[in-house]
């Protein structure tokens, strides 16, 4: 029942729409022929006027006569999921019947389909994923060309650029901050990132099904990996959650799946070239909360580190002087292979932060056993820096390349 109900109401909308795209058209025709036409009698004026009234209140009426949405709150995960199935086959139906009457918005209706979707908890209809470009021909899925470091080498001068340096964002965690099955819970699927810069995937959380991550409960955060390049502010920032829950009793089941959408800040907001901010996206199973800094004047930091003498066992974190939330760089508990009594670089988790031009970046290193150190680097316009980070028994270098990254 809820399933039809739902069906039902989005096909009047849809008529609603059309009908409505109709009258508007009819009704700015009108409104040309009256400013252009000097020709016409006033006997001719007069029936062109009442007919574009008429239209306008056929369009008032079309909306007040709209019946109200229904409530799809107590639709369960198999009505949720064969609703988004229906309303997706009336959206294809949609622009069909749109492309048969040469209406370009047709063909941009049809290639949207795939990714309507419906979800109680966002009120029904919505766009699971980024809609912004022209579908068409834009492949959703395709992952970022674009690594780090990309205008190392450009001539920028290196006073006179601070002004023109763009904002970035760094994502600071990801946590399931609600489950509507409790906890634990065991956690695959992706985090996807797109900005301005080329709109492509740039991942944060990339897992399958043989590679979950145990969530304890609402203040663990997800282990990021990413980004592989700094995110650009100078458009909005979209965040794509397609989330999975591991069971072993029934089939797996969608934990999150939506978009949200990061708009520029104003430069008031920024207290030392930093503002942090939290959005939370509820759909599905749980509601899952994005905690990101916003960079002002922003240079990109790509770090590597790698281990000179010794082995470590512990984490490197990275944060600046004037933002304390703590960027994991590297955990041996998390990482595919530790560096036990054997030089080389570590693989870090996240290897990219972005760092207000006139902050100082501090890395930190900090042994199983407890014992720590730290070193610090001044960001500097596309220049690269190194130093010696010394620890326990173990010997660190830590490498920097400072890149700007302005689209």
């Amino acid at each position: 029942m809820a399933v039809a109900a739902a069906a039902a109401w989005y096909e009047e909308l849809r008529e609603v729409e059309y009908r409505e795209e109709a009258n508007f058209k009819k009704i700015g025709s009108i409104s040309k022929r009256l400013a252009m036409d000097k020709d016409l009698s006033e006997e001719e004026v007069g029936r062109l006027k009442e007919e574009r009234t008429a239209l306008r209140e056929e369009v008032r009426r079309l909306v007040l006569e709209m019946s109200p949405q229904p409530d799809f709150s107590c639709m369960t995960e198999a009505e949720r999921a064969e609703a988004a199935e229906r309303v997706r086959s009336i959206e294809v139906k949609y622009g069909l019947r749109l492309m048969h009457e040469g209406d370009p918005r047709g063909q941009s209706i049809q290639a949207s389909a795939r990714i309507v979707d419906f979800d109680p908890k966002q009120g029904g209809l919505y766009y699971s994923r980024y809609t912004s470009g022209g579908l068409i021909r834009f492949n959703l899925d395709e992952e970022s060309p674009i690594g780090p470091m990309r205008h190392i080498d450009s001539p920028y001068k290196k006073e006179s650029y601070f002004l023109r340096l763009c904002k970035a964002v760094n994502f600071l965690s990801v946590k399931i901050g609600c489950s509507d099955v409790g906890y634990p819970i065991h956690v695959y699927g992706t985090i996807i990132v797109r900005d301005s810069i080329d709109e492509r995937c740039v991942y944060h959380f990339r897992r399958d099904s043989d590679n979950c991550q145990l969530i304890s409960s609402e203040s663990e955060s997800l282990i990021l990996t990413g980004p592989k390049r700094g995110l650009a502010l100078a458009g909005d920032i979209y965040v794509e959650t397609d989330l999975k829950m591991k069971d072993d009793l029934v089939q797996d089941r969608e934990l999150s799946k939506g978009l949200i959408i990061i708009r520029g800040t104003p430069a008031r907001l920024f207290e030392k070239g930093y503002t942090s901010a939290t959005k939370s996206l509820a759909t599905r199973l749980s509601t899952v909360d994005v905690y990101y800094s916003v960079v002002d004047r922003a240079l990109e930091g790509t770090i590597a580190v790698e281990v000179v003498q010794g082995s470590f066992h512990g984490r490197i974190t990275a944060n600046t002087a004037n933002m304390c939330n703590e960027l994991v760089l590297y955990d041996s508990k998390e990482a595919d292979a530790m560096t036990v009594d054997n030089c080389g670089d570590l693989k870090l988790l996240r290897h990219v932060v972005c760092v207000y031009v006139k902050d100082l970046l501090m890395i930190a290193a900090q042994t199983s056993d407890g014992k720590s150190e730290r070193i610090s680097f001044s960001p500097r316009i596309n220049d690269k820096a190194e130093g010696p980070l010394v620890v326990g028994g173990t010997e660190l270098r830590v490498k920097i390349c400072w890149s700007v990254m302005n689209p």
